[in-house]
């Protein structure tokens, strides 16, 4: 009989299809309740679509004003540090922001509102820092150019690598590696052809994910063997 193995039901097949359905439905789901990543990537959009809709010449000067370069970081570091997570820099450049949204969807959904806050944080701060240091050491030993001191860095790429790092501790341990490796060639890959700064902000902001989940990996661990040491020495006591 068609369906059947010795007497028994044969094993559902799922097809290619129906696994895609089920990855569709699952990030919609995650997606749809990640209220703190919905806000923040909307933001970025409207921010973005609205500082594109100016001249040209106004543009460029918003974009100058609120750049994580060199010369804002000394003039105005607040500023310079969060505006730049805010807009992007061309249209194109929002289609990152989809995927943004699916990033921090689900680094939420892993850690709650708090924690994925800390890590995005962490990732545009932390890698910002790291290639100013570098640019600024470049520029003082003469093998970088005085000009990128005021060149033009926004956009939401440092969140993104630094929240895909600390996502490693949310994939299956059997799938971590192969996790790891598409997530480095994502990032690294580019960067070994075009070799900009911006490219080293996304390896540390990767790197910074990282080590984020691997304290994160170690505390709850740490934890959990205080808990089993705990309840191991109340079972003692009382027998």
């Amino acid at each position: 009989m068609t369906g059947m193995t010795d007497g028994r039901p044969a094993p559902s097949r799922r097809g290619a299809g129906d696994t895609v359905r089920t990855v569709l439905r699952d990030v919609g789901r995650t997606v749809a309740h990640a209220d703190l990543a919905i806000a923040y990537c909307a933001t970025v959009t409207v921010v973005t679509l609205v500082v594109m809709l100016q001249p040209e010449e106004r543009t460029a000067e918003i974009l100058a004003r609120v750049s994580g370069n060199l010369d804002n970081l000394r003039a105005e570091p607040v500023l310079s540090m969060l505006g730049s997570a805010f807009v992007v820099e061309s249209l194109w450049g929002l289609a990152l922001v989809v995927q943004l949204l699916v990033v921090l969807a689900y680094l939420q959904r892993f850690v709650g509102r708090l924690a994925s806050l800390v890590v995005g944080l962490a990732g545009h701060v932390g890698a910002g820092l790291v290639v100013a240091a570098g640019l600024a050491t470049g520029i003082f030993h003469g093998f970088v150019d005085e000009s990128v001191a005021a060149a033009t860095d926004v956009g939401v790429s440092y969140v993104m690598a630094a929240a895909m790092g600390f996502l490693v501790l949310a994939v299956p341990p059997r799938w971590r590696w192969w996790y790891l490796g598409a997530t480095a060639v994502y990032w690294l890959v580019p960067g070994a052809i075009t070799r900009t700064f911006t490219d080293a902000g996304h390896v540390s902001a990767l790197t910074i994910g990282l080590l984020l989940a691997l304290v994160a990996a170690r505390a709850v661990a740490a934890d959990h063997r205080a808990r089993a040491h705990g309840e191991g020495g109340m079972d003692t006591g009382s027998a």
